[in-house]
C-alpha cells in the first residue's frame, strides 16, 4: 500500500496532489507538505500532476 493512497485538488489550484495521513495524527497532508483537509478529494487512480508530489512518491 502506498503512504499516500488518496488525491486532492486544493482550492485555487491546478495540480493534482497525492494525499496521506501524518504519522501520529488524523491530519491528512500531501506529498509536498500541504495540509489537504480542505482540498477536493478525486478518484485514488487520478494521475498526480504535482511536481513535488510526483518526485517524492516517484510516480
Amino acid at each position: 500500500m502506498s503512504a499516500y493512497p488518496e488525491r486532492v485538488r486544493l482550492p485555487r489550484g491546478r495540480h493534482t496532489h497525492a494525499v496521506g495521513y501524518t504519522p501520529g495524527s488524523a491530519d491528512r497532508v500531501t506529498a509536498c507538505d500541504l495540509n489537504a483537509e480542505h482540498g477536493e478529494f478525486l478518484d485514488d487512480d487520478t494521475p498526480i500532476t504535482c511536481p513535488a508530489c510526483a518526485r517524492a512518491t516517484g510516480k
